[in-house]
């Protein structure tokens, strides 16, 4: 009877790197372009594995981790992400970001709702604490969490005349 033999090597799965990324999942993580990745891992702010001029590049994991909660520290942006039920499992793509993509909002449609058109006003509002919002780096566009910013513009809009009725007397009350 003759023994079974090993399956070639092309049929067996590879085993996945669970300690790196590839760039474009990196770019897909951090909603930028390749190059932007690039120049944060030049900046120091990713570990980047760059074997050659023209191989395949990969991001170090943690390293995407921990620049995404420097992030959240440095603007003061509470984490919500679900906690992991044990330390060897990862947060989902979308949960790395201060907020995700799909509730970011720019500066030109931030600026355009508040009917402004000097960009510096954007960061005093964020250093104000009025709605939550972060850039990568300096001198990148800003992030905006749109239910903050909408959750500030309904404060903003409702917050003053309500504030004024209140204070104001009715004619012919005298009492104090």
């Amino acid at each position: 009877m003759a023994q079974p033999s090993a399956p070639p090597i092309s049929s067996i799965a590879a085993f996945p790197d669970k300690e790196y990324v590839d760039v474009a999942r990196a770019c897909s993580i951090l909603g930028v372009k390749w190059l932007t990745v690039v120049r944060l891992a030049q900046s120091g702010f990713l570990e980047m594995i760059d074997y050659r001029y023209h191989s395949w590049k990969k991001i170090r994991y943690q390293s995407i981790v921990d620049f995404c909660d420097e992030l959240r520290r440095v603007y003061r942006i509470p984490d919500r992400r679900p906690k992991l039920s044990a330390p060897y499992l990862r947060y989902r793509d979308e949960d790395l970001l201060p907020f995700p993509m799909s509730i970011t909002m720019f500066a030109d449609e931030a600026l355009a709702a508040l009917g402004v058109a000097n960009r510096r006003v954007l960061p005093l509002l964020v250093e104000e604490g009025r709605f939550e919002a972060y850039r990568l780096v300096v001198g990148s566009p800003w992030r905006i969490s749109r239910p903050s910013f909408a959750e500030y513009l309904k404060e903003a809009h409702s917050g003053p005349q309500s504030r004024a009725h209140a204070y104001q007397r009715m004619p012919g009350d005298y009492s104090l």
